[in-house]
């Protein structure tokens, strides 16, 4: 009988009495909630500390490249030999030919903006030259 009373857990006796929650036996009940409250408004933040540092992080990530690409650009700024606008055109003619005739600085000479070395083939000193067809 021990052995069916530890599977079923049925050996109690049972009552008539209904099993009643803690906070039925506070006498001031609103205290109660209030340390409820209490407590799982602690369980929360624990909980979404994880979360909170990983969105902080990723500020974090965000902000530091966006500062380091400001500095770097400016950097590029201010010690180009070249005003500004020229400027800008030789950096968006870095990527190709096409793009260096799309801002209009090819063909160019070694030394002027919209010149790279990896757009002289023949290394002539003028990068992007016409071919004669």
């Amino acid at each position: 009988m021990r052995l069916l009373s530890l599977i079923t857990r049925s050996g109690r006796p049972k009552t008539g009495r209904r099993r009643m929650w803690r906070i039925h036996h506070w006498e001031n009940q609103e205290e109660r909630l209030r340390e409820l409250k209490r407590g799982f408004h602690s369980v929360s933040r624990r909980w979404d500390r994880a979360t909170r540092l990983r969105k902080f992080r990723g500020t974090v990530k965000i902000a530091a490249v966006a500062a380091l690409g400001g500095f770097a650009l400016t950097w590029i700024f201010l010690s180009s030999p070249w005003p500004l606008i020229p400027t800008l055109k030789h950096l968006a003619a870095f990527p190709n030919c096409d793009a260096a005739r799309l801002v209009g600085l090819a063909p160019a000479n070694k030394g002027e903006p919209g010149y790279w070395g990896r757009h002289d083939r023949d290394r002539d000193g003028i990068a992007c030259e016409p071919w004669p067809r």
